[in-house]
């Protein structure tokens, strides 16, 4: 995939994110690409399709845009009630920016399985296949990640966020990468939230 097509995928989904949860979606998906590019590189054995998991990467939070107008993104709960809208959200979005010309480069396998990805990337329970984790991984550490973005959880919000990562997504991870910088990062994490004074 070349910077004219990575280029096309930040013009069109990047001010979309904006407009999800504020302050959070777009530095998130940097990030997300971010780690998926580590991982691939660090794991060529896996002969992973780059293509497919960068524009999964760009697009799987794509869905969150507008869903959070009236609702409070620093809440874990009203994040967790928009997980199936914005993947289903998010995979719309992403079969009809596939249909542009630029994209003709990939197969109809390829963007099938793009639009797959998207669609159950937050179904962490039912991921199985190499892909699906990998992307998993790579969203898991572009959210607790707290070098690349600033965390917006408050903090009874994100102790059931990272007990939720602990308990449903840390067992799901397959790469000796991704654990270990798992592990880096959810200590940072929790320097970070332990050094925020509480609301008077």
């Amino acid at each position: 995939m070349n910077q004219k097509i990575e280029r096309l995928l930040q013009k069109k989904i990047f001010p979309d994110l904006e407009r999800g949860k504020r302050d959070f979606d777009l530095p998130h998906t940097k990030a997300v690409v971010m780690w998926l590019q580590d991982i691939i590189r660090n794991n060529p054995q896996l002969e992973l399709d780059r293509d497919v998991l960068i524009i999964s990467a760009y697009a799987h939070d794509w869905g969150y845009s507008g869903l959070f107008e009236k609702r409070d993104h620093t809440n874990y709960g009203a994040v967790m009630e928009t997980k199936p809208l914005h993947m289903i959200a998010g995979a719309e979005k992403i079969k009809i920016l596939l249909n542009d010309e630029l994209f003709s480069f990939l197969s109809k396998n390829q963007k099938q399985r793009i639009i797959h990805l998207v669609a159950v990337h937050d179904k962490v329970r039912d991921l199985k296949d190499l892909d699906e984790l990998i992307l998993m991984e790579a969203d898991t550490l572009g959210a607790i990640d707290c070098i690349n973005l600033k965390p917006t959880f408050d903090q009874e919000s994100n102790k059931k966020y990272m007990n939720f990562v602990l308990r449903e997504r840390k067992p799901k991870l397959i790469t000796d990468f991704t654990k270990n910088k798992f592990n880096e990062l959810a200590k940072l994490r929790q320097k970070y939230y332990d050094n925020i004074k509480p609301a008077l």
